[in-house]
């Protein structure tokens, strides 16, 4: 009996055409209806250095990793899988998937010129990039893979009106996923309260590593929770392990985690591991969320807080409050660091100190 394939539909384009919007855009609906669902961002799975590491390599490194992750959330038993991100224009992604149990529905989105540049200047991108923009445009345009979607004039939520007719929404039981052999290290994990910086000083101090040669690879945990039903912390771990396995595969020999908290699930996926914890008072933790809130950091899947009114950011300042007060009582072996009143680039000096301690 043929095994039933697990549909895989992937939205990609140039930068600004709306891939991750509208990919986001599924899921949510999708989970919202009851849907057994995840999400997958394939810059996510990339980032290893120190660059270049663009090309057929970059694009290689994310495709072995999809295809790790893919295989876990499939055993966990989703019933549709979204993905977003770049394909190689060249080559496109779809040879990759030749003989795995998933059935791929690759969407280009594509919109006119004006629109695009439009979109992308919009969410802060530089005016000086725009060449390089719409050479990506042409590439996708010229090598033509996928199904074109043309959104132009489209709101988001049309996009997703159009493309969730394509998807399964039905819910499944939630299988637990294999255990996990501990992996070795080094391994340095971020956590700390919501908004108290740690990506901006982890992705800070990953560029000092790469710009010094070091081979280092970079995990922001969250992005690999996006499952309904969820939160899910075993599959977050297993999904760690297998992306972690495929950076060392590719050369990285020390690893940089991000995480609010990192579980006892997540611990059990390294031998050894150094966590470093940044704390900030009150008044601080209030100004990174009004910081982010008005978009002062990279955009990324799930983000709370980019353009909420007034209302919803005071609720988020008093959540990362009790978090950090309740934090500040752990009894985890960590070190701690103090970065109220810091600067971005002091926290991220800090950080650097303490990870090559």
């Amino acid at each position: 009996m043929t095994a039933v394939k697990t549909p895989v539909l992937w939205t990609t384009g140039a930068p600004g055409a709306g891939k991750s919007t509208t990919a986001w855009g599924l899921y949510t609906r999708i989970a919202e209806s009851g849907g057994n669902v995840a999400y997958v961002d394939i810059d996510q799975l990339g980032l290893i250095g120190p660059p270049p590491g663009g090309g057929e390599a970059s694009h290689a490194i994310k495709a072995a990793n999809l295809l790790r992750v893919l295989e876990i959330l499939r055993g966990r038993g989703a019933r549709q899988l979204v993905v977003s991100g770049i394909v190689d224009p060249e080559n496109g992604i779809e040879a990759y998937f030749e003989g795995r149990d998933f059935e791929l529905t690759l969407i280009r989105l594509t919109c006119a010129r004006d629109e695009l540049r439009s979109r992308f200047l919009e969410r802060g991108s530089p005016a000086a990039a725009l060449p390089d923009l719409f050479a990506v445009a042409e590439a996708y345009d010229r090598t033509g893979f996928g199904e074109r979607l043309d959104t132009t004039g489209q709101r988001p939520d049309e996009t997703v009106d159009v493309l969730c007719r394509r998807c399964v929404v039905e819910d499944g039981p939630v299988l637990p996923p294999a255990a996990v052999e501990p992996l070795p290290g080094p391994v340095t994990v971020v956590t700390g309260p919501t908004a108290v910086g740690k990506s901006t000083a982890a992705f800070s101090a990953l560029r000092d590593f790469w710009a010094q040669g070091e081979p280092v690879a970079y995990v922001d945990l969250a992005q690999f929770g996006f499952v309904h039903p969820g939160p899910d912390p075993a599959v977050e771990a297993a999904i760690l392990a297998a992306v972690w396995r495929g950076y060392r595969d590719a050369g990285a020999r020390r690893l940089l985690v991000v995480a609010r908290e990192f579980r006892s699930e997540h611990r059990q996926v390294f031998d050894e591991i150094k966590v470093v914890h940044l704390d900030a008072d009150a008044a601080t933790l209030t100004e990174r969320v009004r910081r982010r809130a008005e978009g002062e950091s990279a955009l990324l899947a799930g983000d709370e807080l980019r353009g909420v009114p007034s209302g919803v950011r005071d609720g988020v300042v008093a959540r990362a409050l009790d978090e950090a007060a309740r934090m500040r009582h752990s009894r985890d072996d960590r070190v701690v660091l103090d970065t109220s009143g810091q600067e971005p680039a002091e926290t991220a000096a800090a950080l650097l100190a303490a990870v090559r301690q």
